[in-house]
C-alpha cells in the first residue's frame, strides 16, 4: 500500500484573507439590513412632515383688523353739527295767544282760524262720556306750505274758568274732527265739541296743533254763553 501524500499546510496569509473577507461580507449584511430599518422607519414621518406651502399657511399671522375711526361730525353718530339733530326730543313750543276771532300762524306756515265758537247740548255717544253744556268749535287750517299736510294726528284742546280746566271730549252733536291731509294752498275743516259748563265760559282757551313736532298754536277769550 502506498502513503497518501503529505498535506501541504495552508498559508498564513490565506487565513487573514479569508477573515478579512467574512468580516466584510457580514459588515455589508448588517448595514443594509440598517439602512432598510432606517429608511422604513422615516417613511412615515416624513409623509407628516407639513409641506412648505402649508406651514406657511399655518404660520402665517392673520390679516390685521382695522381699528374703526371715530364719525367725523355731520356723519352718523359723529356728534353735534350745526343743523337740528333728527333724533333729539321735541320740545313742544306754544305760539302767544290771540283772540277767539283772529287766526293764529304755525312757524310751519300753516294758519289755523276758529270759524265757530258756539253753545251746544253735548251729546254722550262715546266711552265715558257725559252728556250736557258743552261748547262747539270749528277750526280751519290753511295749508300755506309747498307741501301737502297729514293732519291724521291733529289735536284740538279746550280749557274753562279762571282755572282753565280741561274740557272733557264729546262725540256731538255734529263733532268731525280731522283727518287725511290738506294739499298745498287749500283748506281743512274740523269740528269739535267740549263739556263746558255755562259759568266757565268767561275765559275760554282753544289749543291747535296737527304734528307733535310743530309748534302749538293758542286762541284764548269769552266763550259763547249758554
Amino acid at each position: 500500500m502506498s502513503e497518501a501524500p503529505a498535506r501541504r499546510p495552508v498559508p498564513r496569509w490565506a487565513v487573514v484573507a479569508v477573515a478579512v473577507l467574512v468580516v466584510l461580507v457580514t459588515g455589508g449584511v448588517v448595514w443594509a439590513a440598517v439602512a432598510q430599518s432606517g429608511s422604513a422607519e422615516a417613511g412615515p414621518t416624513s409623509s407628516a412632515t407639513p409641506s412648505r406651502s402649508a406651514a406657511d399657511a399655518t404660520t402665517a399671522p392673520a390679516t390685521p383688523v382695522e381699528t374703526p375711526t371715530a364719525p367725523a361730525p355731520g356723519e352718523p353718530g359723529g356728534g353735534a353739527t350745526d343743523d337740528a339733530d333728527p333724533a333729539a326730543p321735541f320740545t313742544p313750543v306754544t305760539e302767544a295767544a290771540v283772540a277767539l276771532d283772529q287766526p293764529a300762524t304755525f312757524a310751519s306756515g300753516v294758519t289755523a282760524e276758529l270759524t265757530k265758537v258756539e253753545s251746544v247740548a253735548g251729546e254722550a255717544q262715546g266711552p265715558g262720556e257725559v252728556a250736557g253744556p258743552a261748547v262747539r268749535v270749528t277750526v280751519r287750517l290753511t295749508n300755506g306750505t309747498a307741501a301737502a299736510v297729514p293732519l291724521t294726528q291733529a289735536v284740538v284742546n279746550v280749557y274753562a274758568g279762571q282755572d282753565l280746566a280741561p274740557g272733557e271730549p264729546l262725540s256731538g252733536p255734529g263733532g268731525k274732527p280731522f283727518t287725511g291731509s290738506v294739499q298745498p294752498g287749500a283748506t281743512a275743516t274740523g269740528v269739535y265739541v267740549f263739556n263746558v259748563p255755562a259759568d266757565q265760559r268767561d275765559r275760554l282757551q282753544v289749543t291747535v296743533s296737527y304734528d307733535p313736532t310743530v309748534t302749538t298754536v293758542l286762541f284764548e277769550g269769552a266763550g259763547p254763553s249758554a
